[in-house]
Protein backbone atom coordinates (compact mmCIF):
# COMPACT_ATOMS: atom_id res chain seq x y z
CA UNK A 1 0.00 0.00 0.00
CA UNK A 2 1.24 3.47 -0.88
CA UNK A 3 -0.41 6.79 -0.14
CA UNK A 4 -0.86 7.24 -3.90
CA UNK A 5 -2.80 4.05 -4.48
CA UNK A 6 -5.34 3.70 -1.70
CA UNK A 7 -8.27 1.42 -2.42
CA UNK A 8 -11.56 3.29 -2.10
CA UNK A 9 -14.84 1.56 -1.27
CA UNK A 10 -17.94 3.35 -2.57
CA UNK A 11 -21.10 2.26 -0.77
CA UNK A 12 -24.49 2.95 -2.32
CA UNK A 13 -27.25 2.31 0.28
CA UNK A 14 -30.82 2.30 -0.99
CA UNK A 15 -34.29 0.79 -0.63
CA UNK A 16 -35.39 0.90 -4.27
CA UNK A 17 -34.06 2.30 -7.52
CA UNK A 18 -35.70 5.70 -8.00
CA UNK A 19 -34.44 5.90 -11.57
CA UNK A 20 -31.00 7.32 -10.84
CA UNK A 21 -29.04 4.26 -9.72
CA UNK A 22 -27.47 3.52 -13.11
CA UNK A 23 -26.15 7.08 -13.34
CA UNK A 24 -24.68 6.81 -9.83
CA UNK A 25 -22.89 3.57 -10.69
CA UNK A 26 -21.64 4.90 -14.04
CA UNK A 27 -20.19 7.97 -12.31
CA UNK A 28 -17.95 5.61 -10.36
CA UNK A 29 -17.10 3.30 -13.24
CA UNK A 30 -15.96 6.30 -15.32
CA UNK A 31 -13.51 7.56 -12.71
CA UNK A 32 -9.93 8.01 -13.90
CA UNK A 33 -8.66 6.46 -10.64
CA UNK A 34 -9.41 2.75 -10.84
CA UNK A 35 -8.49 1.27 -7.46
CA UNK A 36 -12.04 1.13 -6.14
CA UNK A 37 -14.91 -1.20 -5.39
CA UNK A 38 -18.64 -0.47 -5.65
CA UNK A 39 -20.87 -1.96 -2.95
CA UNK A 40 -24.61 -1.73 -3.45
CA UNK A 41 -26.36 -2.24 -0.12
CA UNK A 42 -30.11 -2.65 -0.57
CA UNK A 43 -32.83 -3.48 1.95
CA UNK A 44 -36.08 -2.03 3.27
CA UNK A 45 -34.22 -0.56 6.25
CA UNK A 46 -33.08 3.05 6.58
CA UNK A 47 -29.98 4.38 4.82
CA UNK A 48 -27.83 4.28 7.95
CA UNK A 49 -28.48 0.57 8.42
CA UNK A 50 -27.79 -0.16 4.77
CA UNK A 51 -24.56 1.85 4.87
CA UNK A 52 -23.40 -0.04 7.96
CA UNK A 53 -24.08 -3.33 6.21
CA UNK A 54 -22.07 -2.12 3.23
CA UNK A 55 -19.15 -1.21 5.49
CA UNK A 56 -19.02 -4.82 6.69
CA UNK A 57 -18.28 -5.88 3.10
CA UNK A 58 -15.84 -3.08 2.33
CA UNK A 59 -12.18 -3.91 1.76
CA UNK A 60 -10.91 -0.42 0.93
CA UNK A 61 -8.49 1.79 2.81
CA UNK A 62 -10.98 4.65 2.39
CA UNK A 63 -14.78 4.46 2.44
CA UNK A 64 -17.28 6.88 0.98
CA UNK A 65 -21.07 7.14 0.84
CA UNK A 66 -22.82 7.67 -2.50
CA UNK A 67 -26.58 8.26 -2.54
CA UNK A 68 -28.36 6.36 -5.28
CA UNK A 69 -29.71 9.62 -6.75
CA UNK A 70 -26.37 11.46 -6.79
CA UNK A 71 -23.06 11.03 -8.63
CA UNK A 72 -19.36 11.34 -8.04
CA UNK A 73 -17.76 14.30 -9.77
CA UNK A 74 -15.31 13.47 -12.56
CA UNK A 75 -11.88 12.67 -11.06
CA UNK A 76 -13.37 12.62 -7.55
CA UNK A 77 -11.45 9.49 -6.57
CA UNK A 78 -8.27 10.72 -8.25
CA UNK A 79 -8.30 13.94 -6.21
CA UNK A 80 -9.19 12.05 -3.04
CA UNK A 81 -6.27 9.67 -3.42
CA UNK A 82 -3.87 12.39 -4.60
CA UNK A 83 -4.55 14.81 -1.75
CA UNK A 84 -5.29 12.44 1.12
CA UNK A 85 -3.15 12.92 4.22
CA UNK A 86 -2.54 9.76 6.21
CA UNK A 87 -3.17 11.64 9.43
CA UNK A 88 -6.82 12.26 8.58
CA UNK A 89 -9.62 10.10 9.94
CA UNK A 90 -12.04 11.69 7.50
CA UNK A 91 -12.12 14.53 5.02
CA UNK A 92 -14.59 16.60 3.04
CA UNK A 93 -14.48 18.75 -0.07
CA UNK A 94 -16.61 20.79 -2.43
CA UNK A 95 -19.85 19.66 -4.04
CA UNK A 96 -21.87 20.77 -7.05
CA UNK A 97 -25.62 21.09 -6.51
CA UNK A 98 -27.66 20.67 -9.69
CA UNK A 99 -31.38 20.92 -10.51
CA UNK A 100 -33.61 19.39 -13.23
CA UNK A 101 -33.99 22.82 -14.87
CA UNK A 102 -30.23 23.03 -15.48
CA UNK A 103 -29.30 25.31 -12.59
CA UNK A 104 -26.03 24.58 -10.83
CA UNK A 105 -24.45 25.90 -7.66
CA UNK A 106 -21.05 25.05 -6.25
CA UNK A 107 -20.81 24.45 -2.50
CA UNK A 108 -17.48 25.44 -0.96
CA UNK A 109 -17.39 25.06 2.84
CA UNK A 110 -17.02 28.31 4.73
CA UNK A 111 -15.03 26.51 7.44
CA UNK A 112 -12.65 23.97 5.95
CA UNK A 113 -11.55 22.30 9.19
CA UNK A 114 -14.60 22.60 11.45
CA UNK A 115 -14.66 21.82 15.14
CA UNK A 116 -17.56 20.21 16.96
CA UNK A 117 -18.61 23.69 18.13
CA UNK A 118 -18.68 24.86 14.51
CA UNK A 119 -20.87 21.91 13.57
CA UNK A 120 -23.24 22.51 16.46
CA UNK A 121 -23.65 26.08 15.28
CA UNK A 122 -24.40 24.96 11.69
CA UNK A 123 -23.48 22.01 9.52
CA UNK A 124 -20.21 22.98 7.82
CA UNK A 125 -19.82 19.76 5.81
CA UNK A 126 -21.57 18.71 2.61
CA UNK A 127 -22.33 15.12 3.56
CA UNK A 128 -21.91 13.76 0.05
CA UNK A 129 -18.36 15.04 -0.21
CA UNK A 130 -17.07 13.13 2.82
CA UNK A 131 -14.53 10.30 2.66
CA UNK A 132 -13.67 8.20 5.72
CA UNK A 133 -10.59 6.22 6.61
CA UNK A 134 -11.67 2.61 7.14
CA UNK A 135 -10.27 2.64 10.68
CA UNK A 136 -13.08 4.90 11.95
CA UNK A 137 -15.56 2.07 11.48
CA UNK A 138 -13.74 0.03 14.09
CA UNK A 139 -15.25 2.41 16.66
CA UNK A 140 -18.20 4.12 15.02
CA UNK A 141 -21.20 3.35 12.85
CA UNK A 142 -24.10 5.30 11.39
CA UNK A 143 -27.22 5.50 13.54
CA UNK A 144 -29.52 2.96 11.86
CA UNK A 145 -32.64 4.59 13.34
CA UNK A 146 -32.22 8.08 11.87
CA UNK A 147 -34.36 8.69 8.79
CA UNK A 148 -32.56 11.94 7.96
CA UNK A 149 -29.33 13.82 8.84
CA UNK A 150 -27.51 10.56 9.54
CA UNK A 151 -24.28 11.92 8.01
CA UNK A 152 -24.49 15.06 10.15
CA UNK A 153 -24.88 12.95 13.27
CA UNK A 154 -22.04 10.61 12.28
CA UNK A 155 -19.61 13.41 11.45
CA UNK A 156 -20.25 15.10 14.77
CA UNK A 157 -19.73 11.78 16.54
CA UNK A 158 -16.30 11.53 14.93
CA UNK A 159 -15.37 15.07 15.94
CA UNK A 160 -16.70 14.50 19.44
CA UNK A 161 -14.50 11.42 19.70
CA UNK A 162 -11.36 13.30 18.71
CA UNK A 163 -11.11 12.14 15.10
CA UNK A 164 -9.12 14.38 12.77
CA UNK A 165 -10.73 16.02 9.74
CA UNK A 166 -9.14 17.30 6.55
CA UNK A 167 -10.26 19.29 3.53
CA UNK A 168 -9.78 18.39 -0.13
CA UNK A 169 -10.06 21.60 -2.24
CA UNK A 170 -11.72 19.93 -5.21
CA UNK A 171 -15.28 19.22 -6.32
CA UNK A 172 -15.88 15.65 -5.20
CA UNK A 173 -19.64 15.19 -5.42
CA UNK A 174 -22.60 15.97 -7.68
CA UNK A 175 -25.70 16.51 -5.56
CA UNK A 176 -28.99 16.09 -7.39
CA UNK A 177 -31.79 18.36 -6.12
CA UNK A 178 -35.25 16.94 -6.81
CA UNK A 179 -38.62 16.78 -5.11
CA UNK A 180 -38.27 13.12 -4.07
CA UNK A 181 -35.12 13.78 -2.03
CA UNK A 182 -35.26 13.05 1.67
CA UNK A 183 -33.32 16.25 2.33
CA UNK A 184 -33.21 19.71 0.75
CA UNK A 185 -34.92 18.90 -2.55
CA UNK A 186 -38.25 18.34 -0.80
CA UNK A 187 -39.31 21.92 -0.11
CA UNK A 188 -42.57 21.11 1.66
CA UNK A 189 -42.53 23.29 4.83
CA UNK A 190 -44.01 20.58 7.05
CA UNK A 191 -41.44 18.08 5.84
CA UNK A 192 -38.55 20.48 6.41
CA UNK A 193 -39.90 21.28 9.87
CA UNK A 194 -39.71 17.58 10.75
CA UNK A 195 -36.16 17.39 9.40
CA UNK A 196 -35.12 20.39 11.47
CA UNK A 197 -36.64 18.82 14.58
CA UNK A 198 -34.44 15.76 14.04
CA UNK A 199 -31.38 17.97 13.62
CA UNK A 200 -32.22 19.81 16.84
CA UNK A 201 -32.54 16.49 18.62
CA UNK A 202 -29.15 15.40 17.28
CA UNK A 203 -27.49 18.59 18.52
CA UNK A 204 -28.86 17.95 22.01
CA UNK A 205 -26.95 14.66 22.20
CA UNK A 206 -23.54 16.37 21.95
Amino acid sequence: LTINNMKISIIIPYKADRGYLDAAVRSVECQSFKNFEIIESKSDALAGHNFNEGVKRATGDLVRYLCDDDMLAPDSLYHTNRLWSNGWDFAHGNALNFWPDGRQQIHVPAIQVPTLADMLNANQIHGGSVVYHARVFERYQFDPELWTAEEYDFNMSLLSGGCSIGYIPETLYLYRRHAQQKSLGNTNPAYQFKRNEIKRFIKMTF
